[in-house]
């Protein structure tokens, strides 16, 4: 690469300078590298810079967090031996070989499970390819804040079209039922064969209207406004009243429950009952998950920002990534006699709580539900005369 016009400049005139200027021009730019080298620590886009050899010869502190190595251990490195995820070496491999440019190619880091932005883009010298520059930048967030957009226009659009059409099937579903129960008593009065068999085609009937009548009821659960009863409520007494309510059912199904609670966590507002509903939807889907023997784990903790945070942990048969996106989209559901709304109606009521629920999972490995509930009445604390002292207070 060619030196910049400043660098050339002081090259010519060296020997007519003076050691004092030679050593504040030295002075000058070690500054200056300084504050480039600060700015290019702290993009929030890792930056990996290499030679025509495709050897590495420059990284930003930002790279760490994707690929889990330290910047140090890589440079002078090949790129082909820096052992880098196998989703991040496709693309580099792809630009490689092919000499092209790879411009936002987004791809998922199993290890991480984060969704990554990977562009690859020549370093151009006076019109020539002096290597390359690799920027990735996380979209995780991104990707999971237009889920969630796309989940509340889902419910929201559920909610105004729908409303009126669950009313009008539930008005007959309940004279069905009712003349049901009338042609129950006009059969009592009947003997014989033929009265038994017309008995057991009204059982089936009955059944099938209970389940319609179920799934009406779930849908207009789903778009009807919430009526909040807030209290301060003991998140773990809640989980440990939840699993012991689940005890029997875990037993029959052979699958063992682990308890993980965190006990500073601080009590969070909630609707007690309706937290209680959203929690135990999403533990009944977790036993489904679980085909033979299995585990359960349910693990309570504090969040970084002050929060708290419930994990839901099964090993059973995941999630597969293709559908992943769906859970909670109304009537999107794998089970045979699902009505798909499970999942809608946790996530409203954990909206509605004012938290937020999270998902992860692997097809064969299991499923993480995270729910994040927020701490209203965070507790003042404060502070002491000795925290007062600013160099005491740093240390803390």
């Amino acid at each position: 690469m060619q030196n910049s016009g400043f660098i050339q400049k002081v090259f010519e005139k060296i020997d007519k300078l003076d050691t004092t200027k030679i050593k504040k021009i030295i002075g000058e730019l070690s500054t200056e590298k300084e504050l480039y080298k600060l700015v290019f620590d702290s993009l929030i886009e890792g930056v990996i810079v290499t030679n025509r050899d495709n050897k590495v010869i420059l990284a930003n502190k930002t790279m760490e967090d994707f690929i889990s190595v330290s910047i140090e251990r890589i440079y002078s490195r090949e790129i082909s031996y820096c052992h880098f995820d196998p989703e991040i070496q496709e693309v580099l491999n792809e630009a490689q070989e092919n000499g092209e440019r790879v411009v936002d190619r987004e791809i998922h880091l199993g290890r991480t499970d984060q969704t990554v932005n990977v562009s690859v883009l020549p370093l151009l010298s006076g019109g020539e390819a002096e290597g390359h520059v690799i920027i990735f930048v996380d979209i995780t967030e991104k990707r999971m804040r237009e889920m969630q957009l796309r989940q509340a226009e889902s419910l929201a659009a559920l909610t105004t079209l729908s409303a009126g059409v669950a009313h009008e099937i539930k008005n007959p579903l309940t004279s069905i039922d009712i003349h049901i129960q009338l042609m129950k008593k006009e059969l009592m009065k009947m003997h014989g064969e033929e009265m038994k068999n017309l008995s057991n085609l009204l059982v089936i009937v009955k059944e099938e209207v209970d389940r319609l009548n179920s799934i009406v009821q779930d849908f207009l659960f789903a778009v009807r406004p919430m009526s909040m009863n807030m209290s301060l409520e003991d998140i773990n007494a809640i989980l440990r009243e939840m699993t012991q309510f689940l005890r029997y059912e875990l037993e029959e199904e052979h699958i063992s429950l682990n308890l993980e609670l965190d006990t500073d966590i601080p009590k969070v507002v909630v609707d007690e009952k309706y937290l209680k509903q959203a929690l135990l939807n999403v533990i009944k889907n977790a036993i489904e998950a679980i085909h033979e023997e299995g585990e359960i784990r349910i693990k309570s903790e504090p969040t970084g920002d002050g929060n708290v945070a419930i994990h839901i942990i099964d090993n059973g048969e995941g999630i597969p990534e293709s559908r992943l996106g769906k859970i909670y989209e109304p009537y999107f559901t794998t089970k045979k006699f699902g009505s798909g709304l499970g999942l809608v109606i946790v996530f409203k009521i954990i909206n509605e709580l004012g938290g937020s629920i999270k998902v992860k999972s692997k097809e064969g490995v299991g499923t993480t539900f995270s729910i994040i509930l927020p701490v209203i009445e965070k507790k003042k604390r404060l502070l002491t005369y000795e925290e007062m002292d600013e160099s005491k207070a740093l240390n803390r």
